[in-house]
C-alpha cells in the first residue's frame, strides 16, 4: 500500500519536471529512441548464410541411418524356396520327422489291416475342427507373450535398449558440456564400453557366434578405451556392467568435490580471487543441476540393466509350454487317423505341410523368448543379432566420443578414434557465429 501511494508523487513530481525542462525532456526522449532503434537493429543482425550448394559438394562423415532389413512382398519366391535351409525348419525337423513317419506307417497298416480301414473309416474330424480353435489360440497366446519380450509392447527387449541407447546419448551430452579433463575422458570410456559389456552380461557363449567371452563386435567397440586399471576391477566382479555403473558414479563424486577443479571450470581460478555472493549462488545451483542430471542417467542405466535380467532370467510359465506341446503333439499325431480314409495317399503330405505349420509357429515363440540370446537358437543363420543390437555398439561408440561441438581441426579429423586431456569448450562454435556476426 506505502508503494501505491508514492505513485501519484512521483507521476506529479515527473510532470514538474517535463513542465520546467519540455525541451530537454523531448530530447533526451528521441536519443532513447535512437538508442532503442539501433539495439533492436544489432539483436536482428546476423552471421551471412552459408553456401550450401559448396557445402553438398565436400565430402561428410555420415550420410544416413542405416535401415534394418525388412520383408518385401517380392520376396515371396525366395522364401517359398528357403522352406528346407531355414533355421526354423530344421529346428522342427525331429518332431516334423517323427509325425511324418507315423502318417506313413498309419498308411502302410491301412493298406494292410482290412480291420484299421475299418476303424479309420469310422473316424470323424469334427474332434479336431472343434479343438482346433483352442489350438490356435494356445499358439497365439505362446507367440504373443514371446513377441511382447522381443519388440517393444511392455516396454521389453527393444524399448529397453532404445532407451538406454537415449540415456547413453544424454549422458554424453552432460559429460561434454560439465566435464574437464582427465574426469571427461575416464567417463566418456566407460560409458563408450558399457553396452558392449552389458550385452555380453546378458549373452550365452555358442560355439559359432560367441565362442568367446567378448564378441569381436564387441572387442572393436571396447578397442582402446580401458586400462589395465579398469579391467583389473572387470575381471574380479560378478557383474560387469554394475561395476561400471559404479565406477562412473565414483567419478563424478570426485568430480564435483574436487574444489580446486570447479573452480578452475568457473573461472574462479584463473581471476585468482575468491567468487561474490551473487556467483557462488549460481555456481552452487549450476553444481547441484549437473550433478542431479549425472545421477540420474546412470539410474537410468541400472534400471535397464535390470529390466535386462530379467528377460533373460525368466521364462514363459513351463505348465503353459508344456501343456502348449502335448496339445499339439497329440492332435498332430491324431490327425493321420482321421485323414487316412478320405485321403488315402494324399494324407502323408497334408500331414507334414500343417505339422510344419503349426510346428514352426510354437518354434518362434520358443526363438523370440529370449532376445539377447538368439545365437543360440539359430547359429549361422545370419540373423543372431536379430534386435541390431551389436551392430549398434561402434555406432554408440562413435557418438559417446566425437568431439563436436568442438570447433579444433584435431578434434574434427579423429571422431571417436582418440583420448585426450585437452580442456577444449563446447561452446566454442557460439563464439564463432558471433564472432562473424555484422557489427
Amino acid at each position: 500500500m506505502a508503494h501505491r501511494a508514492r505513485l501519484p508523487l512521483q507521476s506529479n513530481t515527473i510532470s514538474a519536471h517535463k513542465s520546467q525542462h519540455g525541451v530537454l525532456g523531448s530530447t533526451m526522449l528521441l536519443n532513447n529512441n535512437k538508442k532503442s532503434s539501433s539495439l533492436a537493429l544489432k539483436a536482428a543482425t546476423v552471421p551471412p548464410p552459408a553456401d550450401w550448394q559448396a557445402w553438398q559438394s565436400k565430402k561428410i562423415t555420415y550420410e544416413y541411418t542405416t535401415l534394418a532389413p525388412r520383408y518385401a512382398s517380392e520376396d515371396w519366391l525366395y522364401n517359398l524356396l528357403s522352406i528346407f535351409s531355414s533355421a526354423m525348419f530344421w529346428r522342427v525337423s525331429s518332431h516334423l520327422f517323427a509325425n511324418t513317419l507315423f502318417a506313413v506307417a498309419i498308411w502302410c497298416a491301412y493298406l494292410l489291416m482290412p480291420s484299421l480301414q475299418a476303424v479309420c473309416a469310422g473316424f470323424s474330424t469334427v474332434p479336431h475342427s472343434l479343438t482346433g480353435g483352442a489350438l490356435g489360440l494356445l499358439l497365439v497366446f505362446r507367440t504373443n507373450t514371446a513377441y511382447e519380450r522381443f519388440l517393444d509392447v511392455k516396454h521389453e527387449a527393444r524399448k529397453l535398449w532404445g532407451s538406454m541407447v537415449n540415456r547413453i546419448r544424454e549422458f554424453t551430452r552432460v559429460i561434454h558440456g560439465n566435464f574437464r579433463g582427465l574426469d571427461r575422458e575416464h567417463l566418456l570410456s566407460l560409458l563408450a564400453c558399457f553396452p558392449s559389456i552389458l550385452l555380453q552380461h546378458l549373452q550365452s557363449l555358442e560355439p559359432v557366434y560367441r565362442p568367446t567371452l567378448f564378441s569381436d563386435k564387441q572387442l572393436t567397440a571396447m578397442k582402446g578405451l580401458l586400462g589395465d586399471s579398469d579391467l583389473k576391477l572387470l575381471w574380479a566382479s560378478r557383474n560387469r556392467p554394475f561395476t561400471i555403473i559404479k565406477m562412473m558414479g565414483a567419478i563424478i563424486q570426485k568430480f564435483y568435490t574436487d574444489v580446486e577443479a570447479q573452480s578452475k571450470k568457473f573461472g574462479g581460478g584463473q581471476r585468482g580471487e575468491n567468487f561474490t555472493q551473487f556467483e557462488s549462488m549460481v555456481v552452487q545451483a549450476a553444481l547441484i543441476s549437473e550433478r542431479s542430471h549425472a545421477e540420474e542417467c546412470l539410474t537410468e542405466f541400472s534400471n535397464v540393466m535390470g529390466a535386462c535380467e530379467r528377460i533373460v532370467k525368466s521364462s514363459v510359465p513351463t505348465s503353459y509350454s508344456r501343456h502348449t506341446s502335448r496339445f499339439l503333439s497329440i492332435w498332430c499325431f491324431t490327425l493321420p487317423l482321421v485323414l487316412v480314409h478320405s485321403l488315402q495317399w494324399r494324407m502323408i503330405p497334408c500331414v507334414f505341410i500343417m505339422c510344419w505349420m503349426l510346428f514352426v509357429i510354437e518354434e518362434v515363440g520358443h526363438v523370440i523368448e529370449d532376445p539377447f540370446n538368439i545365437h543360440l537358437s539359430v547359429p549361422g543363420s545370419g540373423r543372431e543379432d536379430e534386435l541390431r543390437i551389436e551392430a549398434s555398439l561402434s555406432v554408440l561408440r562413435g557418438d559417446v566420443l566425437e568431439r563436436i561441438p568442438a570447433t579444433a581441426p584435431h578434434l574434427l579429423e579423429n571422431q571417436g578414434n582418440f583420448i585426450t586431456d585437452e580442456d577444449y569448450k563446447p561452446s566454442e562454435f557460439h563464439y564463432e557465429w558471433m564472432s562473424t556476426a555484422k557489427k
